[in-house]
């Protein structure tokens, strides 16, 4: 059974790893993961079948306005298909609305299918394409969704 569950100090070397494995050369280097842990409070998750980590998601609130944010989500490519990015992604989202979020954001490659039709199922929408977000001179999709019970 996959669980669910606040990363730990010690998972993440194996983050690290399946970071690595979903984005390559734009996959966050370990220590900036660690710094990320540092500031993320409790929207740092894991899921977890066993002792095994499956995949996270890493998200933040800023706390001034409200506005969550999803940073990234990884799933190891042998545990692709079993729904384990969505339930992460649910899951961020239900713990940045318990703590007042209005608006949930994140970025993603307008290539990436599967990702997108995740988002999508999720209720976020595209409000901006850029051709050079992370400066990198990649295409990036910019989708939010508002908080549930909130007038859009």
């Amino acid at each position: 059974m996959i669980r669910i569950k606040k990363a730990t100090l010690e998972d993440l070397k194996v983050v690290h790893e399946i970071e690595t494995l979903c984005f390559k050369d734009g996959s966050y280097p370990l220590f900036v993961l660690r710094q990320l842990f540092d500031i993320s409070e409790d929207y740092f998750l894991i899921a977890q079948e066993g002792d095994e980590v499956l995949g996270y998601v890493l998200g933040n609130l800023t706390a001034n306005t409200n506005q969550g944010w999803i940073l990234s989500v990884g799933v190891h490519p042998a545990a692709r298909g079993r729904q384990i990015g969505k339930k992460l992604t649910q899951e961020l989202i239900t713990l940045l609305e318990a703590n007042h979020c209005k608006e949930i954001c994140l970025t993603v490659h307008p290539e990436n299918a599967s990702a997108l039709q995740i988002y999508n199922k999720l209720g976020f929408e595209t409000f901006l394409a850029s051709d050079n977000y992370y400066l990198d001179n990649e295409g990036r999709l910019l989708m939010k969704r508002k908080a549930e019970g909130l007038v859009q």
